[in-house]
């Protein structure tokens, strides 16, 4: 299945944020010593897109790649494929955590 189709059944965006991703992320830059911003000015990407992508907010297949390889970490470890269903229970959660019904 092609990448964008697979996301295509995985709503719309804003993605929910994915906290597991982030903290696998953010303690593979601990282990070196480095902060999102450090990363994103090795990569020479804007900080705030390099943190969507780390949170799962956003959703960009290169950078992911560039993170991980970058990390030396397994791209599928760091960020892993979400079902629709765990979209929609980030979601939940997030609406909750707000104090709205989802």
């Amino acid at each position: 299945m092609k990448f964008w189709r697979k996301f295509s059944e995985l709503g719309s965006r804003p993605y929910p944020l994915d906290r597991e991703r982030r903290q696998r992320v953010l303690v593979a830059l601990a282990e070196r010593g480095m902060t999102i911003s450090d990363l994103a000015r090795y990569l020479g990407i804007d900080q705030s897109i390099v943190s969507k992508v780390i949170s799962g907010r956003r959703l960009s297949p290169k950078t992911e790649k560039r993170i991980a390889e970058f990390l030396d970490k397994p791209a599928d470890y760091l960020f892993p494929l979400r079902t629709p269903e765990e979209i929609g229970e980030m979601r939940r959660a997030e609406a909750a955590a707000k104090g709205k019904a989802a």
